[in-house]
């Protein structure tokens, strides 16, 4: 006679306690008033508008910018072979995807009636054979600053700029940039900003893939195949940066991206969601606030289905949203659970806003991560509210 009870079924009680813990919780969440429309074409087509950035000004105007290519779809030149070879660009037998030859822009609009309509208010231009430097890095400070981050070697014919992450600021409302400040030592690092974040107390973290080895001395893939995702934080509006600060363990196992995401808790935590190279689920970690810094505990897997850059939202209503192709989730107890909210998934590479009467506007591309000409790419804005059932 069995007199101790299975290891299986112990478990399954825990998770059903925990499942039923979690069906107690008073806040549960619904969308309502889902919406959405395309809000920009590039004036060809097919359009390549991709690679989108969102942030809220100080007087409230909503603002999203993105990557834009025109030009004739055939008979362009390559990058050089150096260039080619330094970037592992374009990938093998795909020479669509290299944008040299084309006009490209980093488009900015901006709507003052809650994304009813929107105004182009700039365009700089740039060259690249990359299909895209900056955009998602992007947002607006207390003063009405925006910063934005841009990956330098992704600039190979500008030699004027650092071959690794900096920023820029405009004071005009992104019609004009300064120029490039560094956010780490190039001698010690290369770094490819993915994400800024202004914190409650005001500090900015720049999330960021990190690779320890001095700007120009890898190429891309194998910058890319010893990245580990960290962070720089900056109490005087970006002027100064301390860090960088890991947003994982340094025992965690390889095959980290430049690609995550972290959210803000109401303890001064940051939740925070990966993607990681090979995984079919998002990694997610805790990294715990400790006086002006951060630890991370141990990252792992986490029940979101892989998709792109993760995208998190720090609600006003006290949940975490996880916004994402694969459908938005969200949760109250710091990613121990999550739930999966009524509204269909966003399109490509989202970044979401709230709006101060509570609307959630989600912003990103038609497509995917596209050869040019191959896909009628255009911007698109899902707008939504979240309330307690």
């Amino acid at each position: 006679m069995k007199t101790g009870m299975p290891l299986v079924s112990l478990q399954l009680i825990l998770l059903l306690g925990l499942s039923n813990a979690n069906a107690g919780e008073s806040r549960v969440f619904k969308a309502v008033d889902h919406s959405r429309k395309t809000i920009y074409h590039s004036p060809e087509k097919p359009g390549f508008t991709s690679w989108v950035g969102a942030w809220i000004m100080p007087d409230g105007d909503l603002m999203t910018c993105f990557t834009q290519a025109t030009g004739s779809i055939k008979g362009r030149r390559l990058a050089p072979k150096d260039v080619q070879e330094k970037l592992n660009w374009p990938p093998k037998g795909a020479p669509g995807y290299d944008m040299t030859g084309l006009e490209l822009k980093n488009v900015h609009l901006r709507s003052s009636d809650a994304g009813k309509t929107w105004m182009q208010v700039s365009a700089d231009p740039f060259k690249s054979c990359m299909n895209g430097v900056t955009g998602e890095a992007q947002t607006a400070l207390a003063d009405g600053t925006v910063i934005r981050g841009v990956f330098g070697l992704y600039l190979p014919y500008d030699r004027d700029v650092p071959k690794t992450g900096f920023l820029q600021r405009s004071n005009d409302g992104t019609k004009t940039w300064g120029k490039p400040e560094v956010l780490l030592d190039p001698e010690r690092y290369t770094t490819w900003p993915r994400r800024i974040r202004v914190l409650r107390d005001g500090r900015i973290i720049v999330l960021m893939g990190v690779g320890h080895f001095p700007t120009s001395s890898r190429t891309r893939e194998e910058f890319g195949s010893a990245v580990k995702p960290m962070l720089v934080v900056s109490s005087d509006n970006g002027r100064t940066w301390e860090g960088p600060i890991a947003a994982v363990q340094n025992d965690q196992p390889d095959g980290w991206t430049e690609e995550f995401d972290l959210a803000e808790l109401t303890n001064g935590d940051l939740l925070a969601v990966f993607r990681r190279t090979n995984d079919t689920k998002r990694w997610q970690g805790l990294l715990k606030k400790s006086n002006k810094t951060w630890v991370a505990g141990k990252a792992g897997p986490s029940v979101l289905p892989h998709s792109g850059q993760p995208e998190l939202l720090a609600s006003k209503e006290g949940a975490v949203l996880h916004v994402a192709t694969s459908g938005v989730h969200w949760t109250v107890d710091a990613g121990k659970s999550w739930h999966k909210l009524n509204v269909p998934g966003t399109v490509y590479y989202p970044r979401s806003v709230q709006a101060k009467d509570g609307t959630i506007h989600v912003f990103g591309h038609v497509g995917g991560d596209d050869a040019y000409g191959k896909v009628d790419q255009a911007i698109v804005m899902d707008s939504f509210k979240m309330v307690k059932e």
